[in-house]
């Protein structure tokens, strides 16, 4: 591998190289959005320490550390990272769920290291490909999550929030300009700063007696350090550290797709575009780095990255402007910042959650399909209430279901008796064919597991005939399952003694339909490159009008080459080759070399009982047929991919006689495939005895080749 060109798509140097040419608007940009963030991290890290106040630092931090680094080592511009509702959601359930912040702190780290390497693989653009019901049902689910987690914290001063959410709710209808959040914070934070002493503020509801109850004192965050901590692993067990990597990897993952998906709503706002795997390298160190120092994860963030382009924000130095501005709130306002109440806290959340509803898919229901709605709404169930991690992976499989099964349903098109290649057949064909039991069936679409089942069934349906054609021009993949299909169903067709054509495979299909062992079973000469001539063939063969031709009519003496020595396929080709060239029947042995390797390297013609078909045209315009026949002393490994070894090769050599050709290939098929055949030539004690042998053989009904 070159190593180089592969990591030149995530152009390290740049991350050494500034522009200052916007720095006005990147300064304006990082401010705004830090304003922003601000009462977002210490809300989401609140929620993620599932209401301890420790959370709010921590949720500083992931905004400091992810928000800086991201943006360095990132590949979209203006992307501003932190905390966010979707991934808090996740680290709540991990908090609670395995033991508290050290536990929480780890899953962090680990999700940072999946993220670098899923930049590393360059899996960037594959992260993104979840369903659409999916993902509105985890975003609305996580939005009705957060809302109701917010209650308990709401209750430390219900009138704080309640004044909070007042605010935010009202600051838009003055100016849509004015960080809302941020201004419904400060005034929840004054009202209960400038009315601490009223009763009311601090009335609470208790459980416990059932009413109503005055709280000694207006919970707030607490003490903000006015420094960072020293890095340092979480103190847990290794046992732990392995328990936490599911949990890690669907955090990562999740992150992952927020993230592109953030990064995406920004190349359309500023016509550029973001590069998808370096963006994953910035997220897994910013995770990793904010995990070390005491922060909680973070992912890219729609709202503030928008806020930042529409302030001007143009290049990475706005992302990292904005981090820098957190450090300086951390290291001069932490006293401010810690008087805050959690009830403040609290209805910026709660606010924000109503935000997140999406609310037009909803409305759309009645009018979606149902399987889409189904998986829509299972997801919002599962995720308010179950977990997450529960809900994104259940809506996976039902989506993926849901796929397959429509896969299925396209998956298969048979024509029958109407038309090939959009051509119409005329009536007497269409007659004709009827009448000689024969039927075309037109596969369209990937044949994999899904679509397997109605594939077969659609051919069973029609086994009262003599020969069934597939025309396989428009089946751009196969997998396993499709090809037992297809074994399935020349097994069922030998086995009543009918036949089975195949048009137009691909390249790649065909070569795994080789690696499976089908093609023998098939016969290499039953592959057809059109329909007209697989209907022309099956004609013959219903009527009986195969032609009787006999192997040794394509073989003579001087093209019988016996005990060769060679050490490996391409030795024994170039020697059957020059033996062609030599009778005249090849005129540029360089190209019929070249063709010969090309087919066998993609699917090597070994039919079985150590026998090999290497076939190509030989150029010639006015060529017939000609077989060049090598016994080896010694069998050899003909091919990488097969382990069978190879003693008799039949080398054919043709011109445009293609009907000729196609019956050469199924002779020596059908007649290899039978023990005395196979002993007699191997047996055979000088060429004459072999011609004689070979000028015996001839295409026999049934045209079926013998599988070992």
């Amino acid at each position: 591998m070159d190593l180089a060109a592969y990591f030149r798509e995530f152009n390290f140097p740049e991350l050494s190289r500034f522009s200052l040419t916007h720095i006005k608007g990147d300064l304006i940009g990082g401010l705004t959005a830090a304003i922003v963030a601000l009462p977002l991290a210490l809300g989401f890290g609140l929620l993620a320490f599932n209401g301890d106040p420790r959370g709010a630092v921590a949720g500083l931090y992931g905004a400091i550390f992810t928000g800086i680094l991201a943006s360095l080592f990132g590949g979209t511009q203006q992307q501003i990272t932190g905390p966010t509702g979707g991934m808090t959601v996740i680290l709540t359930s991990v908090y609670i769920e395995y033991g508290g912040p050290e536990a929480l702190l780890a899953a962090c780290i680990l999700a940072g290291v999946f993220q670098f390497i899923y930049g590393l693989l360059k899996v960037g653009k594959y992260v993104h490909l979840v369903p659409y019901p999916v993902t509105v049902g985890f975003t609305n689910g996580i939005a009705i999550l957060i809302f109701l987690q917010q209650f308990g914290t709401f209750n430390t001063a219900p009138l704080i929030a309640l004044v909070t959410m007042g605010t935010i709710y009202l600051v838009p209808r003055i100016s849509r300009s004015l960080p809302k959040a941020l201004i419904g914070l400060i005034a929840g934070s004054v009202v209960a700063y400038a009315f601490s002493s009223l009763d009311i503020l601090r009335t609470v509801y208790d459980p416990a007696a059932g009413g109503l109850t005055v709280a000694s004192a207006i919970r707030v965050i607490g003490e903000i350090p006015s420094n960072f901590q020293l890095p340092n692993l979480p103190g847990i067990t290794w046992e732990t550290w392995r328990k936490l990597l599911p949990a890690a990897f669907t955090i990562s993952l999740l992150g992952s797709i927020e993230t592109l998906l953030a990064s995406v709503v920004a190349d359309n706002a500023t016509h550029s575009r973001h590069n998808s795997n370096r963006e994953l390298l910035g997220q897994g160190i910013g995770n990793f780095v904010a995990g070390i120092f005491g922060g909680v994860a973070g992912t890219g963030a729609i709202v503030r990255t928008m806020v930042n382009v529409r302030a001007g924000g143009m290049t990475r130095l706005s992302g990292i402007i904005h981090g820098l501005v957190l450090v300086l709130v951390m290291l001069f306002l932490g006293p401010l910042a810690s008087a805050i109440p959690l009830a403040a806290l609290a209805g910026v959340l709660m606010m924000t959650a109503l935000g997140m509803l999406e609310l037009e898919p909803i409305k759309l229901l009645p009018r979606t399909p149902l399987p889409d709605a189904a998986v829509m709404v299972a997801t919002i169930l599962i995720t308010v209430f179950t977990d997450l991690i529960t809900a994104v992976e259940v809506g996976m499989v039902m989506a993926s279901f849901l796929f397959v099964y429509r896969m299925s349903e396209m998956g298969m098109d048979h024509k029958l008796l109407e038309e090939v290649k959009g051509v119409a057949l005329d009536e007497p064909t269409r007659k004709l064919l009827k009448e000689n039991k024969i039927v075309i069936f037109d596969v369209e679409g990937p044949l994999f597991f899904g679509a397997a089942k109605s594939f077969v069934t659609a051919l069973e349906n029609n086994f009262d005939v003599k020969v069934v054609i597939l025309d396989m021009e428009n089946v751009p993949v196969i997998d396993t399952t499709g090809i037992v299909a297809i074994e399935n169903i020349v097994e069922r067709l030998h086995h009543d003694k009918k036949r089975l054509l195949i048009v137009g495979m691909r390249d790649n299909v065909r070569k795994i339909v080789y690696d499976l062992g089908v093609t023998r079973k098939i016969g290499i000469g039953n592959f057809l490159n059109t329909t007209d001539e697989a209907i022309r063939y099956a004609l013959e063969i219903t009527k009986d009008e195969v032609e009787r031709t006999y192997l040794g009519g394509f073989v003579s003496e001087s093209l019988i080459m016996l005990d060769v020595s060679v050490g490996d396929r391409n030795e024994l080709l170039g020697k059957m080759v020059a033996q062609a060239y030599n009778a005249g029947i090849v005129k540029n042995k360089e190209i019929f070399m070249e063709n010969l390797l090309q087919r066998e390297d993609l699917t090597p013609t070994i039919i079985g009982r150590g026998v090999a078909v290497p076939h190509a045209h030989s150029g010639d315009a006015d060529a017939h047929v000609v077989v060049v026949f090598a016994r080896l002393r010694e069998p050899i490994r003909y091919s990488q991919e097969n382990p069978e070894l190879v003693r008799m090769v039949f080398m054919v050599a043709t011109g445009t006689n293609e009907r000729e050709y196609l019956n050469v290939l199924r002779l020596i098929a059908t007649n290899i495939g039978h023990a005395g055949v196979h002993k007699r030539l191997l047996e055979a004690h000088d060429v004459h005895e072999v011609h004689h042998l070979l000028s015996e053989l001839k295409t026999t009904q049934p045209l079926t080749v013998q599988s070992e």
